[in-house]
């Protein structure tokens, strides 16, 4: 499926955002989770911006699901604008979650120009409680510091690697942590929404 797809419901909502936005997308197939962070990362590189996917998974294999979405990948890459970058695990206990926010932001943006735009997490680990507690840990602070990064931010989680004993709760927490959520399914399924809008039904 190639980004420059413009018929999904969650793409024509991508192309109508604007600013620095703090948005989770949500997937259940691969396939999907790449058709909106390649449209994502394309809306970026076409404006100038400098892109960076934090992922665990080898960088070459996330290059290649990049370029089967429709991402020149080489020209972006020489150009200085596409990073894939793999955080290191943050020392337990030495730092708060911001200071880590910030070191690793630092790092993965070294030699590239502004404006940013990140796709990933920098908690890696979704199926643990540990795991999910700590990211939801980083996603509230990420929240309400994030006029302070000065960039977008597309994390991503698929809601089959969740852990299971608390999926609802961890979900409902995504929500609370970012400005818009994208649900990337099949077209029958997949939503795109402000999640001020679940505040206002409250």
């Amino acid at each position: 499926m190639s980004a420059e797809r413009t018929d999904y419901h969650p793409v024509k909502f991508l192309d109508g955002l604007e600013g620095y936005n703090h948005m989770v997308l949500l997937y259940d197939e691969q396939e999907y989770g790449d058709l909106i962070i390649a449209r994502y990362f394309l809306n970026g590189l076409k404006r100038g911006e400098s892109c960076i996917y934090f992922t665990s998974d080898d960088p070459e294999g996330v290059e290649k699901r990049l370029s089967a979405a429709g991402i020149d990948v080489e020209r972006y890459k020489r150009a200085g604008s596409l990073r894939v970058y793999r955080p290191g695990e943050p020392a337990k206990g030495s730092k708060d979650p911001l200071s880590i926010l910030k070191g690793i932001r630092k790092d993965a943006t070294k030699g590239m120009k502004p404006p940013f735009r990140f796709a990933g997490r920098t908690i890696m680990d979704t199926e643990s409680k540990e795991g999910m507690l700590t990211g939801m840990t980083v996603e509230k602070t990420g929240q309400e510091h994030f006029a302070e990064f000065e960039n977008a931010q597309m994390c991503f989680y698929d809601v089959r690697k969740i852990e299971p004993s608390r999926r609802d709760e961890w979900i409902t927490g995504l929500l609370r942590n970012h400005h818009q959520v994208i649900y990337a399914s099949r077209p029958d399924k997949a939503v795109a929404f402000e999640t001020s809008l679940l505040e206002s039904e409250e």
